[in-house]
């Protein structure tokens, strides 16, 4: 058993919450990982548990994350819950007022489930936000931290319905789950601690392999791209920052580890701005044999990829002087990136 008791870590099979269970299992932790499917979590808990730490690694099936009571076996007996999972699936399918409605459900849903199942030895709450909470849609040119919030994104929604969009639907539920999540903490004033942690596209290998490259996730799409030869491609994304998933769990982790320092704060993990060339300019440079086109190097990116660069830019410097920690280099996360998708191009 261990000293720390048992975090709970929503969505386990994705590809931030597998680094957070490495992170929470080194600093010793046990690990409860809520999964939709118990044979995919399977491999995940097989994964973890081959790392060798010496924490336990368990399941716990959540069908529908949005449905009343769906979090209240999973809490039972946990010292820190890891809100990592969000119910995104079908963003583009469902209307975006029902992309919002579940945002938020699910948020406090496990927020009910936190204060009136978990038991009294419950000392942390993170919610695992996004980028997207920080910045309108469109949005105008500057550099966002924590004290940004959208403020278009629900009005689009309540205003043009379902007609609002994919992308506005996302980014309002990112939004609307977090100001839920703080009202939370406003009314209920629980004993336990809350933190937010939002984060910028995702570099860096997943804990485990995906089966195929048609499961390689959104936030790699330009860097699959890439890889893949041909032109470089040009910036689809709104913007261009980045941080190695490995970074994002690091400051999760950290949250639980300090609750008093973390209780009530938002941490925006961004650590670097590159972008296709620059992708392209490193892997050219440090592995040539995988053939990527050269496009113009040099062009389009700043010196040391700086995260604060850009038209649409972030600055996560209040995470890494809370941690005390640096983030991976970019040039390290990308490397490391292209040698664990270079197995998709065989």
């Amino acid at each position: 058993m261990s000293e720390k008791g048992t975090v709970l870590i929503t969505g386990l099979t994705g590809f931030l919450a597998g680094r957070v269970a490495e992170a929470a299992l080194k600093t010793g932790y046990n690990v409860r990982g809520t999964v939709r499917d118990l044979e995919a979590g399977a491999e995940i808990r097989k994964a973890l548990l081959e790392l060798g730490y010496k924490g336990d690694v368990e399941l716990a099936k959540v069908p529908d994350m949005t449905e009343d009571g769906a979090f209240d076996e999973a809490v039972i007996g946990c010292t820190a819950i890891l809100h990592l999972a969000a119910p995104v699936r079908d963003t583009w399918t469902l209307e975006p007022p029902e992309v919002l409605r579940r945002g938020v459900n699910s948020t406090t849903g496990l927020l009910d489930s936190a204060l009136n199942k978990a038991g009294p030895q419950l000392q942390s709450v993170v919610l695992m936000g996004s980028a997207a909470a920080i910045f309108d849609v469109p949005p105008k040119p500057g550099v966002y931290s924590e004290k940004n919030w959208n403020t278009t994104s629900e009005a689009a929604v309540a205003e043009l319905g379902k007609d609002a969009g994919g992308l506005q639907a996302y980014c309002a539920s990112k939004t609307a789950g977090e100001r839920a999540f703080w009202k939370f903490r406003e009314e209920k004033k629980p004993a336990f601690s809350m933190t937010a942690v939002q984060a910028t596209y995702f570099n860096g290998p997943p804990l485990a392999p995906w089966k195929s490259k048609d499961q390689i996730p959104f936030s790699l799409g330009t860097f699959w791209k890439v890889l893949q030869g041909g032109e470089i491609p040009g910036s689809s994304l709104m913007y261009e920052g980045t941080v190695d998933v490995r970074d994002t769990a690091r400051v999760v982790v950290w949250s639980i580890l300090n609750p008093k320092e973390a209780d009530g704060e938002r941490f925006l993990c961004a650590a670097a701005t590159g972008g296709a060339q620059a992708i392209a300019d490193i892997v050219n440079k440090h592995i040539p044999s995988l053939g990527v086109a050269k496009g113009n190097p040099g062009q389009g990116y700043d010196p040391g990829y700086p995260s604060t660069s850009g038209n649409i830019a972030f600055d996560g410097s209040k995470a890494r002087a809370a941690t005390e920690q640096d983030w991976i280099p970019f040039e390290t996360s990308v490397l490391d990136t292209a040698k664990f998708l270079a197995r998709y191009l065989k």
